[in-house]
């Protein structure tokens, strides 16, 4: 059991330390698909939402989320601390975005798991 456990602990980190992996910001501003909505933390700690436009190798344009809100906004990585893709209509996030999901779902875990078999002996073999 506790070599089961320390084995997926370990690909945990092997997952975790892939991802980790994208190094600088414009690499990883790259990565998020053009108009999907960002946050953006500047380097004076002001965050700025909108819409990810074009990508070039020192800036990035931020359009408003809505048309016509505000101008289209260049933005210097110079300038920018950290460029974050918003999530939308995640499980994760309805459930820890409402409070009174917390206690349902710590209540509902250990039966989640009980029922798949996690704290048998023989977790993972096939019948």
């Amino acid at each position: 059991m506790m070599k089961r456990f320390l084995a997926w602990l370990l690909l945990l980190t092997l997952i975790t330390s892939a991802e980790a992996r994208e190094r600088t910001l414009p690499e990883r501003a790259r990565r998020i698909a053009r108009g999907s909505k960002v946050v953006v933390t500047l380097k004076d700690k002001q965050f700025l939402r909108g819409r990810l436009g074009g990508v070039a190798q020192d800036r990035f344009t931020l359009e408003p989320v809505v048309a016509g809100d505000w101008p289209d906004r260049e933005l210097l990585f110079q300038d920018v601390q950290d460029v974050l893709k918003i999530r939308e209509h995640s499980i994760v996030d309805y459930t820890f975005g409402h409070v009174f999901m917390i206690p349902v779902a710590l209540v509902m875990l250990p039966f989640v798991l009980l029922y798949c078999g996690v704290f048998d002996n023989d977790c993972g073999s096939f019948p």
